[in-house]
């Protein structure tokens, strides 16, 4: 054989080792990725299975928080309600003795103008008073009213809004 096949023939062969080595490496790199890509989903699936638990974790918090929430302000609404219910009484009771005071006879002498007029002043002072209790009265049910919703709004803001969340370890 001439020392040109021979030659021909090494380099044949070493081309035949390099292309052998090249897919073996090619072979590993790519058993390596599949290996890497499965380590890197397992880890993500971890992360999310972490963050879905902690996810439910403060949503319950939550719930559990914005139920304590409205029990709280049907509690601030069932007292208010008995507040204003108390006060419309109380009003009631001074218009009917205002009524009752009203409808009294008049007890000065027909003739005499200035008791008469002091009487007058008297009917309307206390028509002014029965009035003006009534309009306090609704006024201090929707501050009461006011009151209890910013109460509720900020117990559901802190409580709810800003509950504690549960801390993710990485």
């Amino acid at each position: 054989m001439s020392a040109q096949y021979r030659l021909i023939l090494i380099a044949v062969a070493i081309c035949a080792a390099i292309f052998g080595v090249k897919t073996w490496e090619g072979h590993l790199l790519a058993k390596g990725d599949a290996q890497g890509a499965s380590r890197i989903q397992a880890a993500w699936d971890r992360q999310e299975a972490e963050r879905t638990t902690a996810t439910a974790d403060d949503n319950v918090a939550k719930f559990r928080n914005a139920e304590r929430t409205a029990y709280a302000t049907a509690q601030r609404e069932t007292a208010r309600q008995a507040r204003d219910a108390a006060a419309a009484a109380a009003v009631r009771s001074l218009r009917d003795q205002v009524a009752q005071l009203n409808a009294r006879p008049n007890p000065y002498p027909a003739g005499d103008a200035g008791l008469a007029a002091c009487a007058r002043e008297a009917t309307t002072a206390r028509e002014l008073l029965g009035e003006s209790a009534g309009a306090y009265r609704d006024l201090a049910a929707e501050a009461d009213q006011l009151r209890d919703q910013v109460i509720g709004l900020q117990a559901y803001v802190a409580d709810v809004i800003r509950a504690p969340t549960v801390e993710v370890s990485d």
